[in-house]
């Protein structure tokens, strides 16, 4: 028993209020809760203690038993007491296991709100932009035809006229590599035109519609669509001459026009564009379109007498 006296750090014999003492002393300062505590050491406490108590309590009987029956019974109550420490202890590793996935859960909880108030307050802060934008234009409207007098990177710079001078503008865009895209999707160019909203005694509010084309500029587009067309060499685009490939190609971006308008013709310029460089229309994408009924008919419909 001197080894256990020993691990409270008592004299053998000790008081069994000098034994309580002792294990509440070192029982909290070796305690698995705390940063600091040793998992071990505190199961030798527990067992320690254990032995202690149940040595005291069971003297008496001692008293009666022979040197065959103290050692049996020594032995099993070494065992219950590690047994009784051991239990203590995966209590302890339990409550901590649980307080630990308890605090993580808690932590992903936070970041998800974090994200999705985040989100909505960059959502809010664009529609609301965009509202007072409008509301400032519509206080006295004027329509005028922007032209893009130059491309950089994710910015495109376009002219307006205004009173009797041109007020030159940048807009944000969207880009892959060296070409940007306006926010309809299709590639800019110097030259292209588009329809734009402005306050008259105030230019600086003023806002870029890049569906509203001029005709200059529905030309190139259906021109560029037209290539992107001739470039997946579909099975109708099999004339040897490459005059009725052009005729095909051009009729069928016009058609897709007429039926989809100008998001037609951007699912057919991106018929090969990287889904992670273009989410809405990719090279995935495409291929429903392309195999959709509306576009038979299309294909049918532009397929030169075949």
């Amino acid at each position: 028993m001197e080894k256990y006296y020993r691990i409270l750090g008592l004299r053998p014999g000790a008081s069994v209020e000098e034994v309580k003492k002792a294990y509440r002393k070192m029982a909290l300062q070796h305690h698995p809760d705390l940063q600091s505590g040793n998992e071990e050491r505190f199961k030798k406490i527990v067992e320690a203690y254990e032995m202690i108590n149940s040595f005291s309590e069971s003297q008496q009987k001692r008293r009666q038993m022979g040197p065959e029956e103290l050692e049996r019974f020594y032995e099993l109550l070494k065992k219950a007491a590690q047994e009784k420490a051991r239990e203590k202890a995966f209590a302890n590793a339990a409550k901590v296991r649980a307080r630990k996935r308890e605090e993580q859960e808690r932590s992903y909880r936070q970041a998800i709100y974090s994200f999705f108030g985040l989100a909505l307050m960059l959502i809010f802060s664009y529609k609301a932009y965009y509202w007072v934008l409008d509301w400032q234009i519509s206080r006295n409207p004027m329509e005028v035809v922007a032209e893009v007098s130059g491309i950089e990177r994710n910015r495109v710079v376009f002219e307006f006229p205004s009173a009797d001078s041109l007020v030159e503008s940048r807009q944000y865009v969207r880009g892959a590599s060296l070409r940007m895209y306006s926010a309809a999707g299709m590639p800019l160019k110097v030259g292209d035109q588009f329809r734009l909203f402005f306050r008259k005694d105030d230019p600086d509010y003023h806002r870029l519609d890049t569906y509203s084309i001029s005709s200059k500029t529905f030309n190139r587009y259906i021109d560029i669509t037209a290539k992107a067309l001739i470039q997946f060499h579909f099975e109708q685009l099999d004339y040897a001459s490459t005059e009725l490939k052009n005729s095909e190609a051009r009729c069928l971006a016009l058609l897709v026009y007429e039926k989809y308008g100008l998001e037609g013709l951007v699912k057919c310029y991106h018929f090969d564009t990287h889904p992670l460089e273009r989410f809405s229309t990719n090279s995935w994408t495409w291929h429903f379109f392309w195999n959709s009924d509306e576009m038979k008919e299309i294909r049918k419909a532009c397929s030169m007498g075949k």
